[in-house]
């Protein structure tokens, strides 16, 4: 098979997972895509991986006419382990208890589950997502799932000898015979630190104590007192909500990780298949280390959003295998992507068939997508001479004649200036009041007379296309090599540069120039 053969028969990831699932239940009329997380701390973009993965699975199915949900469960009533970084060190008191139960130590939200929820969940819209969530602590509380966690409770020495199974040292006859798969939350403490059960009737009575006094028999079925293990209820949830897919990091999908565990759990004690998984690899910021919501320095959704488009964002994601990881940035390789997702979409009649299913997934609405582009460096050059004014900026996009959505000019020009401002400081441009003599002063015989040379001569040439051909033939002698000519025309550009804005390098030579007007550049090389 040739590369254009192979390539027209490629299919995209999430379609052929989508094949996959109806091929595994022909009869099923809905189809729910799952995924989730534990509201520890500052939810990473890693965990957007999770959810986009889901997301373009389900649409996937959609269109291929299958009724589809895609839901998203908050972890909010995990007890609280670590403190991260940027959290009072004094929230160690709260080591046990429920994260939905805990304040917010910013003060902003009803609670410290809610405080780290809200920023992801305001995020995901902008992302063209919809997705319905649900809250754990709300489950467990209205008891929601009594029936099953009877079940978990009454198997609990069949599923101490799975876990048994997964640990390089087994467990011991007493701890399996004292094994209870919940986590008891105490009545008057709230931690689950110190609470041990000490006797379950098979039905719905349960007898617990815990070291800060309190002991007491609850009836469970008509009060819900605690949660399920990580990986008994990772399965139960899957038999609650029917899942029919969902993703997981490489912890999750390694061999005998949690997936394994909660697969057998579901089968042999909840009586269901688990759903179709799909491991996904490690999502990376360029410069920093290996994301953790437990850790401070996370990069969110949100910190990306403010200098990736939705759009380009979703791409980086979608053009990958899952089983890849993905590199994101925050330095100059940001405009490298930029350009990159612009010349998917203007070449778009001419792409592969799976290229152009990246570039359809890739949209955050039913709008088409745009296809006059707008260099995302140029704009955060411009946008920096105009200083952030949005009218400023468009004339000086009419006076070099080149076309733009007025949207996504505006757009890039907010997130090429945030990148700028806050991680790229050294790109900013700050254009002169006064020539720069000093500079002019040191320059040889010749430098000087090609900068002469362009003053006199750009009024009659100003335009884009002439001004171009000047900045390259000034620095050319008759007879100089080709690489000679590069390196006069790189020497001849840096001093230009310097002398409009104290730099060795700067946008596009021609467009910077006509960007800045010609009086402006006729008062900073008038020089002698």
């Amino acid at each position: 098979m040739n590369r254009e053969e192979q390539e027209k028969n490629e299919k995209h990831w999430a379609d052929a997972i989508a094949e996959k699932l109806i091929s595994l239940n022909p009869k099923k009329k809905k189809f729910v895509c799952a995924a989730g997380i534990s509201p520890s701390g500052v939810v990473h973009i890693g965990n957007f991986r999770d959810v986009i993965t889901s997301d373009l699975v389900c649409k996937a199915l959609k269109e291929r006419k299958k009724e589809v949900e895609l839901i998203f469960s908050w972890d909010e009533f995990d007890r609280l382990r670590k403190i991260p970084q940027n959290i009072p060190s004094d929230f160690s008191k709260y080591f046990g208890i429920p994260l939905s139960e805990i304040p917010d130590p910013n003060k902003c939200h009803k609670s410290y589950a809610k405080h780290f929820e809200s920023f992801f969940e305001k995020a995901l819209p902008k992302l063209g997502i919809k997705i319905r969530f649900i809250y754990q602590s709300e489950m467990y509380a209205k008891n929601k799932y009594y029936e099953n966690i009877k079940i978990a409770l009454r198997k609990r020495k069949e599923i101490a000898k799975i876990l048994a199974k997964f640990k390089t040292q087994g467990m011991t006859k007493e701890g399996m015979e004292n094994y209870y798969p919940l986590q008891v939350y105490c009545s008057k403490c709230r931690s689950s630190l110190n609470t041990k059960i000490l006797d379950y009737d098979g039905e719905n009575e349960i007898t617990y104590s815990c070291k800060c006094g309190n002991k007491e028999t609850v009836d469970i079925s008509k009060k819900n007192i605690g949660k399920l293990d990580w990986k008994v209820d990772w399965a139960m949830r899957w038999k609650y909500e029917d899942v029919s897919f969902e993703p997981g990091g490489e912890d999750h999908a390694s061999p005998g990780g949690s997936y394994d565990v909660s697969s057998l759990i579901a089968k042999e004690i909840f009586g269901i298949n688990p759903p179709f998984f799909q491991g996904y690899g490690f999502v990376g910021v360029e410069g920093a280390y290996k994301m953790s919501s437990s850790k401070g320095g996370v990069v969110s959704p949100k910190d990306l959003l403010g200098i990736y488009e939705p759009e380009l964002l979703r791409w980086l994601f979608i053009r990958a295998n899952p089983k890849k990881p993905i590199t994101l940035f925050f330095d100059s390789q940001i405009i490298r992507q930029y350009d990159e997702f612009d010349e998917k979409i203007i070449n778009y009649s001419k792409l592969p068939d799976v290229e152009r299913r990246e570039i359809d997934f890739s949209k955050t609405d039913k709008k088409p997508i745009q296809k006059i582009r707008v260099p995302f460096r140029q704009v955060a050059s411009f946008g920096q001479i105009t200083r952030g004014n949005f009218p400023e900026l468009k004339k000086l996009f009419d006076n070099i004649k080149e076309k733009y959505n007025e949207e996504m000019l505006k757009q890039r020009m907010e997130k090429s200036q945030a990148w700028i401002e806050n991680f790229v400081p050294e790109m900013k441009i700050k254009v002169r009041e006064i020539p720069n003599l000093d500079y002019f002063k040191k320059l040889g015989k010749d430098e000087k007379e090609h900068i002469n040379e362009l003053k006199k001569k750009m009024k009659s040439n100003w335009n884009l296309g002439k001004l171009t051909v000047l900045v390259y033939e000034i620095p050319k002698k008759p007879g100089m090599s080709e690489e000679e000519k590069k390196t006069k025309q790189r020497h001849f550009f840096k001093n230009v540069y310097q002398m409009l804005m104290d730099k060795d390098t700067g946008p596009r030579l021609p467009t910077f120039l006509i960007a800045l007007g010609i009086k402006k550049v006729e008062k900073l090389l008038d020089v002698k």
